[in-house]
């Protein structure tokens, strides 16, 4: 499962981009309330296939979700790439996910 993001991506080093490719690597709690994610973004799935290094980019989202499985569902990873999702759409980008 991936993400492909399209809109004016600001790298930290101020170079932009128009799109990119990204992973949500997702972990629950000892508690089993809280997703934490990481969110690792290259230029294109081929970069990510390569195994290139991620790019160095700007913190686009927050990293810790409440979660509830009996209302999320039992898949985190889906969970995840719904709320990374929702937060890159809410700062004006337009995100696909895909992979399932």
């Amino acid at each position: 499962m991936a993400l492909e993001i399209t809109g004016t991506i600001e790298l930290s080093s101020g170079v932009v981009i128009n799109s990119a490719y990204a992973r949500v690597n997702p972990s629950l709690d000892t508690s089993g309330n809280k997703v934490f994610t990481s969110v690792n973004f290259w230029l294109s799935e081929t970069d990510y296939d390569d195994n290139k290094w991620p790019l160095d980019y700007n913190a686009y989202t927050e990293n810790r979700f409440d979660y509830d499985r009996t209302t999320d569902g039992n898949d985190i990873l889906l969970f995840a790439n719904e709320q990374i999702k929702s937060q890159l759409e809410a700062k004006g980008f337009s995100v696909t996910i895909i992979e399932l």
